[in-house]
């Protein structure tokens, strides 16, 4: 017994010789390419950043005077707001799909998915020309007579917030759906057998059960909004304008690299910090469907 089973315990103790380096060599690309294009760009930002006139936080400093303290509170209240209309306008239709079965539930997803066809830059233009005086809204209202002169509709909070929500709604609704698939629907079930009418199994079981969705999807959704571009530069005023923004002309207009540096790590840190803040009372393993610790 003893000469037939040494055959077999050699292909065992090679395999768990090698079994370290085969994980590793598969996720080495992976590594290398987070490394390169992401940990790298960071690490020189955050040195740029402290390297102005030899070694200064003069840049930081600068972070903290009235003008960037309005425009990071500006870009903060943005995106909560945009947070929170994508999450009241996607909770609806992500529980319309997961309630919904076969072809419906198809076309459902190809309305939601629609936009992400399009890219950015052409579906935040899209609202200049349905929000402009000419545009297709004023247009509708003048010739209903519901308003006398054109609605001043662009170029303030109102078109950049809604062109947000319309940009952050398909990845919130594709988010909660995720979340949604994974509540046992025999729950309902038996909440309607004791009793329960369809809003109280609702409120009672389907609601608390969806909420680690819910927030994972704010978390995403909100760091996503922190750093839109396109959107604000377009539809927005100086007067609402985004730390974004005020990167981009630091960097390419002013040419200055330090300040632009400070405000991005700035942005990293508090970006960082809502992360953290998410995982100490919700758990990241929530974002990729892991149990509550």
């Amino acid at each position: 017994m003893t000469a037939l089973a040494e055959p077999y315990a050699r292909p065992r103790s090679s395999a768990a010789a090698t079994s370290w380096w085969v994980p590793a060599l598969l996720l080495a690309p992976c590594l290398a390419w987070i490394t390169f294009f992401f940990l790298t760009p960071l690490v020189l930002m955050c040195w740029r950043s402290l390297a102005s006139e030899g070694f200064s936080l003069e840049p930081y400093a600068t972070l903290i005077t009235p003008l960037y303290t309005k425009v990071m509170l500006t870009t903060v209240r943005a995106a909560a707001v945009a947070t929170i209309g994508a999450l009241l306008l996607g909770y609806p239709i992500a529980y319309a799909l997961t309630m919904a079965g076969g072809k419906l539930r198809a076309l459902i997803l190809v309305f939601v998915l629609i936009p992400y066809w399009v890219d950015i830059i052409v579906r935040s233009f899209s609202w200049l020309i349905l929000l402009g005086d000419n545009g297709l809204v004023n247009k509708a209202l003048l010739g209903l007579g519901l308003v006398s002169a054109p609605l001043e509709l662009l170029y303030n909070p109102f078109s950049v917030l809604l062109a947000m929500v319309q940009i952050l709604l398909p990845l919130t609704t594709i988010t909660l759906f995720g979340a949604m698939l994974r509540i046992d629907r025999t729950l309902i079930a038996a909440a309607k057998i004791h009793g329960a009418n369809e809003w109280h199994a609702f409120r009672t079981v389907f609601l608390p059960l969806s909420l680690p969705g819910v927030y994972g999807a704010g978390l995403l959704v909100f760091v996503l909004a922190l750093g839109f571009y396109v959107t604000p530069a377009l539809l927005g005023s100086p007067r609402e304008t985004m730390i974004a923004q005020t990167i981009m002309v630091e960097a390419s207009q002013l040419l200055d690299w330090p300040q632009a540096s400070a405000a991005g790590a700035a942005l990293l840190l508090i970006t960082t910090a809502i992360a953290a803040v998410y995982n100490r009372y919700f758990s990241l393993d929530r974002l990729w469907g892991g149990a509550e610790q």
